[in-house]
């Protein structure tokens, strides 16, 4: 298994089925908000039906994309591509629990996890780094730092 975010997106009436490799920078939120993403440029794109549901199993993801402000680019450009499609389809946002047994759920489940095998085209970091892990980086640095200081005070 390769070190790194997967998301799998389920297309259940077309039968669409695509696992993305994401890199090992991005967060697991920035999987579930890339999915919405690329379902909306899906329904954009190839569905002619007027009423699209997109599911997801964070509820953060949806509360980020209601957000009236977010500094997030990510977001800003689902949010965008939520907004283009709303002027021709009716789209619901419905947070799914993932232990919830909705159908295609255990779909999106085997694509991440068949797509954990694939390696991320490009460079990283292919959807930005997130505050929370420059945070996570910047400490364990910090801590570090600090023991080898620390070590080296002994050997004096």
């Amino acid at each position: 298994m390769k070190e790194g975010t997967v998301t799998g997106i389920y297309g259940q009436s077309l039968g669409r089925r695509l696992s993305i490799s994401l890199g090992r920078y991005a967060t697991v939120f920035q999987a579930e908000i890339y999915a919405i993403m690329a379902c909306a440029h899906d329904v954009q794109f190839h569905r002619p039906e007027k009423h699209e549901s997109i599911c997801c199993d964070k509820q953060a993801a949806l509360n980020a994309l209601q957000a009236a402000r977010t500094t997030s680019e990510l977001v800003q450009q689902c949010q965008k591509a939520l907004n283009d499609i709303s002027t021709r389809h009716a789209v619901g946002l419905y947070c799914v629990p993932g232990l919830a047994w909705v159908r295609g759920n255990e779909i999106v489940d085997q694509l991440a996890r068949d797509g954990s095998v694939q390696i991320c085209v490009g460079p990283e970091p292919n959807l930005g780094v997130s505050r929370q892990n420059k945070r996570r980086k910047i400490s364990c640095w910090l801590v570090n730092q600090q023991w080898a200081r620390w070590r080296g005070l002994g050997n004096t």
